[in-house]
């Protein structure tokens, strides 16, 4: 199960992510959290199975839907929502698919990602602007990392466009990002995610952007 395998950290990431959420609004539910964590994983799963042509793999990640719907069915919809979302960014129908260039895919996936974030959170403007510009910022630095193989599929991203000017635009997101959070996010969070995403920028480590909310969780938890 190679896609699963190359997925775990995203899953992992996204279980937090919505904690983090949880915990700036003092509204912690687990089951949220592993609903929003089996979703990315089913759309990640469902996004590599392609690579590696695999119907098991597209079976996994149906399933991993299913399963986000069951455990949380106020919000049975947004797993299988999610999932066509994906699909339509992976594969497309009819010629017609969301992962193109000009930052389209970027917007699409942190849009997507920030909106949902908030739905198992809390529908907030800040909680999607934030989540959004965090995930946009994630998505460009994964586009560093595979500039080689979007050239070669003619896909033109972001860093394809922008070329040694890419990180300049990250840094200017992440200012704008954290004007907009400044009296919002708790000091120490506050800190905490500025020396991150800039850090993670600067090293081109989208990993290192990811796991920014596990720590950013304990430290609301453990101040509470």
């Amino acid at each position: 199960m190679k896609a699963l395998k190359a997925s775990m950290f995203v899953g992992v990431s996204a279980f937090f992510r919505v904690l983090f959420a949880q915990c700036l609004f003092d509204t912690i539910n687990l089951k949220a959290c592993i609903t929003f964590s089996l979703t990315v994983l089913s759309v990640y799963v469902l996004d590599r199975s392609f690579d590696f042509k695999s119907y098991r793999e597209i079976a996994t990640a149906i399933a991993f839907a299913l399963a986000a719907s069951l455990i949380y069915p106020c919000c049975s919809y947004i797993p299988p929502l999610a999932l066509f979302i994906g699909l339509m960014y992976s594969k497309g129908i009819r010629g017609f698919r969301l992962k193109r260039g000009y930052g389209i895919k970027n917007i699409v996936t942190a849009t997507t990602w920030g909106t949902i974030v908030a739905f198992f959170s809390k529908i907030d403007v800040l909680i999607i602007a934030f989540f959004t510009l965090k995930s946009f910022i994630i998505t460009v630095l994964n586009d560093i990392k595979d500039l080689k193989d979007d050239l070669k599929n003619g896909i033109r991203t972001i860093p394809a466009i922008l070329g040694n000017r890419t990180l300049q635009f990250l840094m200017a997101v992440n200012v704008v990002l954290h004007m907009i959070t400044f009296a919002w996010l708790p000091l120490p969070c506050y800190l905490l995610s500025l020396l991150i995403s800039f850090y993670a920028i600067k090293k081109i480590n989208p990993k290192l952007a990811q796991a920014e909310f596990l720590p950013q969780s304990i430290l609301l938890i453990s101040t509470e």
